[in-house]
């Protein structure tokens, strides 16, 4: 992979910025609640997501098959979104069901990912890329019961998936940088 400018691997530096970014949205998201500061929240993050999982796969089976998961996870990701936009209650129970759905054979398709990672690479990254995912999972739970908390909690949970969240793109990021320290 050609390097940046700033002597990181190109990938890390996306990865990064990515990150950044997501960051600056979240707080435009949380200071003006607008569809743009919205798009701005979640866009950098989804992004974030699709690359990771691009230079994961790549680093397993190669570059293509990174390419063509990443490309995966995005249209399924997409589809998810575009069904869960419709107005009607049936259309409404449809997108939920292909988002659950969705969820489990990603989670399916990274405890596969993790169990390469093991035969591949080492059993310490897969640890790393593990409590990555763990934390990205339970950052979802704690997003997802929220409202539903806030009257056992007063201030919700709302704060968990920001730090769990960030937590896991954290262990994402040393994940691929032990690896290409590793493969240097």
């Amino acid at each position: 992979m050609q390097k940046a400018r700033i002597g990181w691997p190109a990938d890390i530096v996306v990865l990064l910025f990515l990150l950044f970014a997501t960051g600056v949205g979240s707080f435009f998201w949380h200071a003006f609640r607008t569809r743009l500061a919205l798009a701005f929240d979640a866009i950098p993050g989804l992004l974030f997501l699709f690359v990771f999982t691009g230079v994961w796969i790549g680093r397993l089976f190669g570059r293509w098959a990174g390419v063509l998961g990443a490309f995966g996870l995005m249209i399924a990701a997409t589809l998810s979104i575009m069904l869960s936009m419709w107005h009607s209650r049936l259309a409404h129970v449809a997108a939920r069901a292909v988002v659950g759905a969705s969820l489990c054979d990603d989670l399916g398709d990274r405890l596969f990912l993790v169990w390469a990672t093991i035969r591949k690479i080492g059993w310490v990254s897969a640890q790393i890329v593990s409590l990555a995912l763990v934390c990205a999972i339970i950052a979802a739970i704690c997003r997802s019961i929220d409202l539903m908390m806030c009257s056992v909690i007063p201030f919700g949970t709302h704060f968990l998936w920001h730090i769990l969240l960030s937590t896991a793109a954290y262990l994402a990021v040393v994940f691929l940088i032990r690896q290409r320290t590793r493969l240097a």
